[in-house]
């Protein structure tokens, strides 16, 4: 027996079928919305921070996974940020949290905690002295307070969020959430451990803090998953915020990543790139399939795989300036928070990029600058920069991807692939380009989950089953329709989301179509075709509308 279906959206208990019954063709409306509805890129430069901000700084990782070369760089992120902004904001303002005591962990190993490239010693920020009336050194209201209970550590999050956030709409200020540790691309936080049940998901936090969320300015940065630097969503308050461009291609494009990278490789790789001047072009090679030799030489072979590469790479890193490399940018011209957001110094309150260079500068390196562990070189030094601490990420992303498309992880198919990751994950010292394949795939489906929920917001589908597209369960929701209705989805909107390519596969591995790994997760266009069913499926004259707009993202 079927599970009963829910509401629908006019509020009564019977699911309206998806089966075409007007008898005449009435338009729909199906543009896409103009406006930014989402505020989020990748940088590797501080967000422009009001000097009176509410600041609320978490750091997850458990003891047990704090060494460099597991999950420590997120402690060495967590102390870097408070290197920058402790001191400039009231200690009152700001509250650090931690699972684990980084003070012991520093004193143990005080060159271990490094930052940049210029491998800065943030263990200093650990604890910022105090001078005051004659008392000698204070407590400060900004010292690290730790607490290894993930659930109470959880609570006191929303605790000090709530607490900065009433002081924040009282008084007009902005909230600044900085998450360090295991996260999703959907910025969920994971407590400790990868699991639904250390899991806290940015919906949940909304609810938890309430419509005062919705008055304030508020930005939420965590560690972005597929390169360098920080992924900010600067539109975690409200959404009408004076900040923010108009360029709403431009945040799309950052948010996508490389799920189009195989169509755009092949576009500078063949006649349409840019680069080419076709007036120089003789016209009988320009009949050629692709452009340069027939038969490379292996000097241009290695360039156009270095090419690839780098292309694949730009878009993975949301398009970010300095996508492989995970050091703090005080570079103005080169700042996408001014590109993107706002000018930087809009007022007194808030301190220029330079203030922030002279701040890092004052902090001492490392003695030994000589890496003992060279990571990964398509990763460059994120994610810890050595190999073990990429290789680790890498690892995290898989078990992560288990959390999501429970509908794919039922199948056979999905069985077996997990196998295949699981072979992998068990693999002492797994090849360069096996790492890169699995990077690039796990890359791909994430975004793919986003391509979804970004189409469902923008042209203001209802979300199935009210979730995202990562927890939302094709099968569940196959279940509750009656088989004509699972017939119409098909016939009307089977042709959804068909121009996104499958991932793409870095030099010298073969593009292989029968792949596990390789072929697209299908879970995205589920989920579209799901919403386009529940709003928009009444004539069958209203799905090629449908369908060419969403493809052609009008």
């Amino acid at each position: 027996m079927f599970p009963s279906p829910p509401p629908n959206s006019n509020g009564s208990g019977r699911r309206q079928s998806f089966v075409p019954t007007a008898t005449e063709f009435t338009p729909k409306a199906i543009e896409a919305r103009d406006q930014v509805l989402r505020l989020s890129f990748i940088t590797q430069t501080i967000p422009n921070i009001h000097r009176y901000a509410g600041i609320v700084g978490l750091c997850t990782v458990p003891e047990d996974k704090a060494d460099m070369n597991n999950l420590g760089w997120h402690i060495a992120d967590f102390l870097a940020f408070r290197a920058l902004l402790c001191g400039d904001n009231p200690p009152k303002a700001q509250t650090w949290l931690s699972m684990c005591d980084i003070s012991a962990l520093v004193e143990a190993a005080p060159q271990a905690y490094t930052h940049g490239k210029d491998k800065r010693l943030v263990g200093s920020a650990v604890r910022l002295e105090h001078h005051g009336g004659g008392s000698g050194i204070a407590e400060r209201e900004d010292d690290i307070q730790v607490e290894t209970s993930a659930e109470a550590l959880k609570e006191k999050f929303i605790s000090a969020a709530k607490e900065k956030l009433k002081i924040a709409e009282k008084y007009k200020y902005p909230l600044l959430l900085i998450i360090c540790g295991l996260t999703s691309l959907e910025q969920d936080i994971f407590f400790g451990k990868l699991d639904t049940d250390h899991q806290y998901t940015m919906k949940d936090l909304r609810h938890e803090l309430g419509d005062s969320i919705s008055n304030v300015e508020a930005m939420v940065v965590t560690p972005s998953l597929f390169s360098a630097g920080w992924q900010i969503n600067a539109s975690f308050g409200r959404l009408d915020s004076p900040i923010g461009g108009d360029n709403r291609a431009e945040f799309l494009a950052r948010q996508f990543g490389g799920i189009f990278a195989q169509d755009l490789v092949k576009f500078f790789l063949g006649w349409n790139c840019p680069a080419i001047d076709d007036a120089k072009v003789d016209a009988r090679i320009r009949r050629e399939r692709f452009p340069g030799p027939v038969v490379p030489s292996d000097e241009v072979n290695a360039l156009i795989s270095q090419l690839k590469i780098k292309i694949q790479s730009y878009l993975v890193g949301g398009l970010s300036n300095f996508h492989m490399d995970h050091s703090f940018s005080f570079n103005k011209s080169r700042d996408e928070w001014e590109k993107l957001i706002e000018r930087r110094e809009r007022s007194h309150d808030h301190r220029a990029l330079e203030c922030y260079e002279q701040k890092w500068k004052k902090l001492p390196s490392a003695q030994s600058l000589n890496p003992t562990n060279e990571g990964f070189s398509f990763l460059g030094n994120a994610f810890g920069g050595t190999r073990d601490s990429q290789l680790n990420h890498i690892k995290c992303l898989i078990e992560e991807s288990y959390l999501a498309w429970p509908d794919y992880w039922a199948l056979n198919f999905g069985q077996e692939t997990k196998k295949d990751l699981e072979r992998f994950m068990n693999t002492e010292r797994p090849g360069d380009l096996e790492c890169h394949e699995i990077f690039n795939v796990l890359e791909h489906r994430a975004r793919t989950s986003i391509l979804a929920d970004t189409i469902v917001q923008y042209f203001d589908l209802p979300m199935p089953h009210n979730q995202r597209c990562r927890d939302w369960d094709h099968f569940k929701w196959q279940q509750e329709l009656p088989e004509k209705d699972r017939v119409a989805l098909i016939r009307h909107f089977g042709n959804v989301l068909h121009v996104v390519p499958s991932p793409n596969v870095p030099p010298g591995i073969n593009p292989n179509y029968l792949s596990r790994l390789q072929m697209r997760l299908e879970s995205g266009a589920r989920y579209v075709r799901a919403a386009l069913g529940i709003r928009f499926l009444t004539t069958k004259h209203s799905s090629p509308v449908a369908i060419d707009r969403i493809n052609t993202c009008r």
